[in-house]
């Protein structure tokens, strides 16, 4: 029997890889003759690199570079040797989970360190690069990624500027005399599901910027500078950003990576899926088993568990499902695709335990379906 172990990070407890090991590791316990083939999945946030690594023999290449607030730290990208591809996770350098809760002002930060990354990625020979832009503590438009890579800003008395958010709206004019000419010889891929506007009601300020520290003051004057540099954008590249879909990700920086480099915005979840294979996976294993922390009926109509369903109904393949808490279990048993779904708690339990015993739990439901698959196998 094929067995395709294909699940999403629990939250707070496990990576996506660590609970697709641990489930193999169980139905092994029980039916060590049956074949496992394990996909991580991710939509292009979170443990993205790590499922891209393990699907396209990735390695990460570590870089002294800078945090959101620009203080040295070392971060990661994902180096793809064969095919000479960088994936570049913002969120490693330029994120919020970098920050404390009281350092964060979006105000003042910038993706000056993801540019760094991008400059290493172009050094190491990139022909393609993906930018995945989720977990900003920015709202910088690219700003201090384009310094990074040459760019300079300057106010209206030719002067310099710093990047950060609260000098969006004092840049008079954008000089790319001296940007690394290796940008034009470069495919970039601006890699999210969010559809954000760059600025206005439903921009990257006023729906992203208070999670990232910014009062209500603070996210007007964000928005009037994510306004003022779409129109310098139109100026300097003959480019209306606000008219593409998902130019607000990451606080501005998917309208500055589709100008600043030339990169087209992607579909997160969608290119992650055909990296690993998910699809051609599904179509040749005999059973697929998929979780994560939570499976609700809203699970399946997401970004993740839904691409797993899309394929287990195009080749008619059976779905067991596995989490940490179940919810709304009759609607998800009206799934014709889904023959089993189980949380792994076997009992009364506090989240706290729940979460600190994930791997054991999981190895423990793993044993289960290995057992029962195994029944079906021999008959």
């Amino acid at each position: 029997m094929n067995i395709l172990i294909a699940c999403d990070s629990f939250k707070d407890a496990l990576s996506a890889t660590e609970v697709c090991i641990a489930i193999a590791e169980g139905i092994l316990y029980n039916f060590p003759e049956s074949q496992i083939i394990q996909k991580p999945l991710a939509d292009g946030g979170e443990g993205t690199l790590e499922a891209l690594k393990v699907a396209l023999n990735g390695t990460y290449q570590f870089v002294q570079t800078f945090d959101a607030l620009h203080r040295p730290i070392d971060a990661s990208y994902l180096w793809i040797a064969e095919q000479k591809i960088a994936v570049v996770e913002m969120a490693k350098a330029s994120g919020l989970e970098l920050l404390k809760p009281e350092e964060r002002n979006v105000m003042k930060t910038s993706t000056f360190g993801t540019g760094v990354l991008i400059r290493h990625a172009l050094d190491k020979g990139a022909q393609k690069i993906f930018l995945t832009v989720g977990g900003s503590a920015t709202n910088d438009a690219g700003m201090g990624m384009a310094k990074a890579l040459g760019y300079k800003f300057l106010n209206d008395k030719g002067n310099d500027l710093e990047a950060s958010g609260e000098n969006l709206k004092k840049i008079a004019s954008i000089n790319a005399k001296y940007i690394d000419k290796r940008i034009h010889l470069t495919e970039f891929y601006v890699a999210t599901d969010v559809t954000n506007t760059l600025f206005g009601k439903n921009g990257a300020a006023y729906i992203y910027a208070p999670q990232k520290g910014a009062n209500q003051e603070e996210v007007i004057e964000l928005n009037h500078g994510l306004e003022h540099i779409h129109q310098l954008f139109k100026d300097t590249f003959s480019i209306d950003t606000q008219e593409i879909a998902g130019s607000g990700a990451g606080g501005g920086i998917g309208a500055g990576g589709i100008c600043f480099l030339g990169g087209k915005v992607i579909s997160a979840a969608h290119w992650v899926f055909e990296a690993i294979g998910l699809s051609s996976a599904i179509e040749q294993t005999d059973i697929v088993i998929t979780g994560e922390g939570r499976i609700d009926s809203q699970s399946f109509q997401g970004k993740v568990l839904s691409e797993v369903l899309k394929y287990a109904k195009t080749y008619h393949k059976p779905i067991f499902g596995v989490a940490g808490q179940i919810q709304e279990l009759d609607k998800l048993l009206e799934i014709p695709e889904m023959v089993y779904v189980s949380a792994i708690q076997t009992g009364p339990q506090s989240l706290a335990d729940s979460l600190k015993n994930s791997r054991e739990l999981l190895i423990q439901k793993g044993k289960v379906i290995g057992k029962m698959l195994k029944t079906i196998y021999h008959g």
